[in-house]
């Protein structure tokens, strides 16, 4: 693991960050799990690459030109690790952090997949509901979340992986992602999520990374 996110860090963040400036990539950034169950099977990084266009291959052979002095061998990470999942996203541009927010604010990042019974509806609420909700503690300077987000999950589609809704909350502190709520934060009102649990389907899979790096627009 550590000489993978050596490579990740040192090599390729240089080489999405070109192509972020490029205009080809808008996101790229490497995280390790923390905790879980089942840690010699399950995956303990997570790399996530945001496209302009996804029909716009990128040329990820390109780095050589920006190292060519390094083998190509001293950069890749293919056989230093195993891909176990490939998850496909439509980002809905629905962003919101502390305000004056700097990348030191956001170190860690717990991840949540949701299975729910009617996708328009999940979303509505979270834009209606949770966002403005999450919003105005943040511009209160009340809330725990730095940041947060969601997106459309487009693939995979099985039984394995029944996720239809992603979602991520950003902190600063392993505290205060093991326990978002505070007593300064605005309680949820009463019956808050009585109709979002309606329309739950199956538990949520969640889960908390650290943040190694991270290069966007």
């Amino acid at each position: 693991k550590r000489h993978v996110l050596k490579r990740e860090v040192k090599y390729w963040s240089k080489f999405a960050e070109s192509e972020i400036e490029k205009g080809n990539m808008t996101f790229w950034g490497v995280f390790v799990r923390i905790g879980g169950t089942d840690l010699e099977n399950e995956p303990n990084i997570l790399i996530v690459n945001g496209f302009t266009d996804i029909d716009k291959e990128i040329n990820w052979g390109g780095i050589k030109d920006m190292f060519p002095d390094v083998k190509m061998e001293d950069m890749e990470t293919r056989h230093l690790s195993t891909t176990t999942d490939m998850i496909v996203l439509r980002d809905l541009k629905n962003h919101i952090q502390v305000p004056g927010a700097t990348g030191d604010d956001f170190n860690f990042v717990r991840i949540k997949y949701h299975n729910v019974k009617d996708l328009g509806w999940h979303f509505r609420f979270e834009a209606d509901k949770v966002k403005p909700f999450f919003k105005a503690d943040m511009d209160a300077g009340k809330s725990k979340r730095k940041g947060w987000g969601n997106a459309v999950i487009l693939e995979p589609k099985s039984e394995k992986f029944p996720y239809k809704a992603y979602s991520y909350n950003l902190f600063s502190k392993l505290s205060d992602a093991l326990n978002p709520r505070h007593k300064e934060g605005t309680p949820f009102p009463d019956g808050f999520f009585d109709e979002y649990q309606k329309n739950v389907a199956g538990p949520d899979n969640s889960r908390l990374y650290r943040v190694i790096k991270v290069v966007n627009k």
